[in-house]
């Protein structure tokens, strides 16, 4: 179910590291990532997460006004919704907003797992200063199917990032949260195959166990996913993972651990 709304503010302070405005053109997100932690942190029913959102219709004429008011600032797109969810295609809300921010040549950060956001790229170009991030958790498409069951697959991520790249915007991979069934032995594929594509960054994350995340989690899981996953998601896996990403960065790009 789609609504049509009208918000009361474009820009929010952000509390993210490294952004100073979110900005959200919708709420709610049809990717319906079964781990996501923005139901449980704006109190909305998980059984529902996925199956209605909202189109904030007056979101480009109202984020123009606030630009004119507001302190020039780092805008994070996608902080709570993923601006390039199928919705999109018919409202054209990012694209609408990315024009203001071009217009105003404000500094941008979009993060999403759709590629979508290659639609816009004449725009992007525009923007002196722009970071595309392609979220990819895993490599592992079967895992993605289970757990981001509308999301675009993992090929189609990185080929628009390797696209991106080669047009010229600066990329990065937000490899959170990096799913539990990952091995050690992964983590160097994981990371030549985003130096291939041409991100200039990698950011690492774990699993947020917010209220009701891991019930969702475990509705889905197959058994013996969701014995590796319950071990490990409480464990040391994580921190020894991100020590082999440590490893197999080193000297090749840069590696950061989200909210360390």
């Amino acid at each position: 179910m789609i609504r049509e709304i009208w918000c009361k503010s474009a820009l929010t302070v952000s509390k993210l590291p490294g952004i100073d405005y979110s900005l959200n053109p919708y709420a709610g997100c049809q990717h319906a990532c079964v781990y996501c932690y923005v139901p449980s942190v704006m109190h909305l029913r998980r059984d529902e997460w996925g199956k209605a959102v909202s189109a904030k219709v007056n979101i480009p004429s109202l984020l123009h006004q606030e630009m004119k008011k507001r302190q020039r600032g780092i805008v994070g797109i996608s902080t709570s919704t993923d601006a390039y969810q199928p919705v999109e295609r018919k409202y054209e809300l990012t694209r609408k907003c990315m024009m203001v921010l071009a217009r105003h040549d404000w500094p941008v950060d979009i993060l999403t797992k759709s590629d979508m956001v290659l639609r816009d790229v004449d725009v992007l170009l525009r923007l002196s200063d722009v970071r595309v991030g392609f979220t990819i958790p895993t490599l592992n498409d079967e895992s993605r199917r289970l757990l981001e069951p509308h999301a675009p697959s993992i090929e189609r991520r990185l080929a628009a990032l390797r696209k991106c790249t080669k047009r010229g915007l600066r990329t990065y991979v937000f490899c959170g949260p990096l799913f539990p069934d990952v091995e050690k032995k992964d983590v160097e594929e994981y990371v030549d195959a985003f130096i291939d594509a041409g991100a200039e960054e990698i950011i690492v994350d774990d699993f947020h166990l917010k209220w009701g995340v891991w019930h969702s989690m475990v509705s889905v899981l197959p058994l013996e996913k969701k014995k590796v996953f319950e071990e490990r998601i409480r464990g040391a896996h994580h921190r020894e993972l991100f020590s082999e990403f440590e490893r197999c960065c080193r000297g090749r790009i840069t590696l950061t651990r989200a909210f360390a």
